[in-house]
């Protein structure tokens, strides 16, 4: 119970994250908030799926373990995303021409 409440606050924290993204971007916050909360919910949920199908669903030793490697992936890998989607940001932005340097030219 306390490892899903840990994802929740996780996923809510890089949600947040997103929505610092979208802010500085001028880009919509809700969308950008869903993107980074559902991903980051997704990954551990498809890492526990794969984990169930390749142990038959049994629960063992190692459930443990994975379970919380599964909040470790659930929160570097929307991070990943997070630094991938900030410098392609970046990189829109300066190809846009400010509308003060097009009068400069």
């Amino acid at each position: 119970m306390i490892n899903f409440i840990f994802q929740i606050i996780a996923s809510l924290f890089i949600g947040i994250c997103f929505v610092y993204l979208a802010k500085r971007y001028q880009k919509n916050q809700i969308i950008y908030f869903c993107y980074g909360f559902i991903i980051s919910l997704a990954i551990r949920f498809i890492y526990l799926f794969i984990y169930g199908f390749i142990s038959d669903f049994k629960i063992s030793e190692t459930y443990n373990y994975n379970r919380n490697l599964s909040v470790i992936l659930s929160i570097v890998i929307p991070y990943i995303l997070f630094v991938f989607l900030r410098n392609k940001l970046t990189k829109e932005n300066k190809n846009n021409a400010d509308i003060n340097e097009i009068g400069k030219q």
